[in-house]
């Protein structure tokens, strides 16, 4: 991700203290007058006052041929940037000039076959260059040493040629590097072994397994040494040859920094990049420097793979990213006519942003196009504490009734309709309405949201499609609460619902048939529902063998599995194996991204299942409105379509379907991924294997999407409710009148606040 060579942010204490309320705009809006010029001159002036100075992003394209795949980037010992690409199994090297990417006549890998389309490039500390690549029918590593003029030089063949007793190669590295004096570094597992060039394993440093996937995450320099543990750096040093690590240098992130690439300062200390930024380690230090703040640039793309950090001579740096198709070379250099902090801000206030990538994604792409913005998230989980969702609710509540509160709401979970009620939410029908007419916002999300009056005041900006595949008369059965009881009472059916804790199975009962349940026009539930739905759980519970908390060892150890709680809805990512093992009669899914399908669609291939949708349902996300009180709705405004917009909504971020027009075309045109393959595997020898769909099935997938027009829209303070006071009737403290009592009079007692 990212790094930072120089003391300067004092933007840093200041961005500490972002606002929370409505932001106001600064500077004007243009214009010719000479009160407007006086305006703006006063406000340059008041900007020259405040800190000036932090990195500015550019783009460094790389442009590759039909075919042509880049495979990797090193920086020399003069910093001097190469790539490396490959095509028809055959590399190319590229020299970057500081204009372009120059191709060489050498590519320094003549004579070597690379066909699986990668290879990772090494500058040794020797000075020399380094290559390792999978070749054969079975995946073995091979490791070359790179000379001008010379045959490249076989290194560790016998190392990499042993296997274990399930016929798989011991050694596949993650990370490698050179030491000056030759030695090899591997880092595969749980330890990275060190080696001579014969051959000779003389050190084995422990560190924490991440995966099998190449890393950017380690840096040989000198005498040091980095890689991970669990919760930290860690750092070697090799000159004693010990085993044990010399320091420990804290996670800037603990999300991000298992991942994150480095590089060395030149004096000892290190860069990383992640998502927050470039950040800078001092050899011996114990504090983090933020040089570039990440959520002003491209480095917070949820959408974003950083893949290497390279330090330049002039206090600058290059962050080598992908993005879906794309690869490209970030370059941050210092501005110091920049102001250190935007001198704008727009808030975006939600429950859970933490969850919403497609929010972020929209954000960081839209401070790229608006520098002197800075789009604050706040995720009113986090910034509550430890206080309860009603109560974090609540005290937003009061916030918004007395005009203050965030630009932007993200209202999943939040009482939009007693915001609309007491206008709290402004009308957005004017500037969504040619996105509208076009076709270019799907009807499914705009006429559900639209009111009888032609007003619109919230407006999903991704879709999760509720998919259902296996025994069709099941399938049927989820039309009503009645029909589902009726189904399961058949002793010759199978489960209905995959076995599961008590709650999780009523939240998804209660999420599957909300509207039969609640009365959408007021919020509050129907007389008697709630008795019926536990009636409901309970019949399906019986059938599937739930309780309300399993020891761990139930059914050879999957108890841990059966407490787990998915969250609102009670679904777990996919139920692909309990409906291809017979576990249960049909899989209910939650399609938010491609990524997910490609295991359920293997299941429907080898069972002959027709995916359909449930109830013409989908669940909403990212719902956004703007707040009345908001200063700046030009901006808010702006910001929202810039959500809906096709840049934004062709991310596929595993957060939802697209809800723009454009963007379904490009999901489903895409074949970047077309060679993505998944595989799983379990104690029990089940095994599935996944492809990546055909155009034709993500076709389907959004023809089946295209059929939901029934928006989901649960209140999470009156779901809790009804989970917490009816939890004692399956644990068998409370008759079933008691818990449907105690839930009825506590939501009325909610709605009465």
């Amino acid at each position: 991700m990212k790094n930072k060579l120089m003391s300067l942010c004092l933007a840093v204490s200041i961005l500490s203290g972002c606002l929370w309320g409505c932001a106001a705009p600064s500077g004007t809006a243009g214009g010719s007058t000479g009160e407007q010029q006086t305006k703006s001159k006063t406000q340059e002036e008041k900007q020259q006052e405040g800190p000036m100075g932090r990195y500015a992003e550019s783009s460094i394209s790389i442009s590759l041929e039909e075919g042509e795949t880049a495979a990797d980037i090193i920086q020399t010992g003069d910093q001097v940037l190469e790539l490396y690409t490959v095509k028809d199994k055959k590399a190319s090297r590229y020299i970057w000039t500081g204009e372009k990417w120059e191709k060489q006549d050498n590519s320094l890998l003549e004579g070597l076959e690379f066909p699986y389309g990668t290879l990772h490039m090494i500058w040794g500390e020797d000075k020399n260059r380094y290559v390792l690549y999978q070749g054969g029918d079975d995946y073995k590593t091979y490791m070359m040493k790179l000379t001008e003029g010379q045959e490249p030089m076989m290194l560790l063949d016998p190392v990499f040629s042993v296997k274990n007793d399930q016929g798989y190669y011991d050694v596949r590295p993650d990370f490698a590097a050179v030491s000056e004096e030759g030695l090899i570094f591997l880092s595969h597992s749980r330890v990275t072994d060190v080696y001579t060039p014969e051959g000779e394993l003389v050190l084995s440093l422990p560190q924490q397994w991440s995966s099998m996937e190449w890393k950017g995450t380690g840096l040989l320099k000198g005498n040091r040494y980095i890689t991970y543990s669990e919760s930290s750096y860690i750092s070697y040093d090799i000159s004693g040859m010990s085993a044990s690590a010399k320091e420990e240098i804290p996670f800037q992130s603990p999300d991000f920094d298992m991942w994150a690439p480095m590089a060395s300062d030149g004096s000892g200390g290190i860069y990383i990049a992640n998502p927050r930024g470039i950040h800078h380690m001092n050899q011996g230090g114990s504090l983090w420097e933020t040089v570039a703040d990440g959520t002003l640039n491209s480095l917070s793309l949820p959408s974003a793979n950083l893949r290497k950090l390279f330090a330049g001579n002039q206090n600058d740096f290059y962050v080598w990213m992908s993005q879906d198709d794309k690869e490209e070379l970030k370059h941050y250099t210092y501005d110091p006519q920049r102001p250190s902090v935007p001198t704008q801000t727009l808030t975006v206030y939600g429950l859970n942003l933490e969850q919403t990538d497609t929010i972020h994604q929209a954000a960081s792409m839209f401070q790229l196009e608006h520098p002197d913005v800075r789009v604050e998230l706040i995720d009113g989980q986090i910034t509550s504490g430890s206080t309860t969702v009603s109560d974090t609710i609540r005290a937003l509540n009061t916030e918004l009734l007395g005009g203050n509160g965030a630009d932007l709401l993200v209202l999943d979970g939040l009482p939009a309709e007693s915001y609309i009620e007491k206008g709290i939410l402004e009308d957005m029908k004017d500037f969504l309405s040619p996105m509208i007419a076009s076709g270019e916002l799907t009807e499914q999300v705009s006429k559900p949201y639209t009111e009888e009056s032609g007003s619109i005041y919230q407006i999903p900006t991704r879709m999760t499609l509720l998919a259902a595949y296996g025994d069709s008369q099941a399938a049927a059965s989820l039309v009503s609460m009645e029909a589902m009881r009726a189904y399961q009472e058949d002793p010759s059916h199978l489960p209905l619902r995959p076995k599961t804790n008590y709650e999780s199975l009523l939240r998804q009962i209660l999420m599957l048939r909300y509207d039969e349940v609640v009365d959408m026009r007021t919020g509050k539930p129907y007389p008697d529902k709630i008795k019926e739905l536990l009636e409901t759980v309970k019949v399906l519970g019986e059938a599937n063998g739930a309780k309300s908390a399993f020891d761990k060892s139930e059914d050879g150890g999957r108890g841990n599995v059966y407490n787990l709680m998915p969250g609102l809805d009670g679904l777990l990512g996919s139920e692909y194996s309990r409906v291809d093992q017979g576990m249960s009669a049909v899989a209910i899914d939650k399609i938010d991204g491609m990524y997910n399908i490609l295991l359920p669609l293997a299941v429907q291939r080898k069972h002959g299942f027709t995916m359909e949708n449930v109830n013409a349902s989908y669940l909403p996300s990212g719902t956004m409105g703007i707040n009345q009180a908001c200063q700046n709705k030009e901006m808010a405004r702006e910001f929202i379509l810039f959500v809906l917009g096709r840049d934004v909504q062709s991310k596929d971020l595993s957060d939802g379907l697209p809800v723009n027009t454009l963007a379904v075309r490009d999901w489903v045109d895409r074949e970047d991924n077309k060679d993505t393959s998944v595989a799983v595997s379990g104690d029990d020898g089940y095994e599935l294997t996944g492809s990546w769909p055909t155009k034709e099935e993500r076709q389907l997938v959004f023809d089946v999407a295209a059929k939901a027009d029934h928006p989901i829209r649960m209140d999470r303070v009156l779901t809790d409710i009804i989970i917490n006071e009816t939890k004692g009737y399956f644990e068998g403290r409370l008759s079933l009148e008691q818990a449907a009592q105690n839930a009825q009079n506590k939501a009325m007692l909610y709605f009465s606040e």
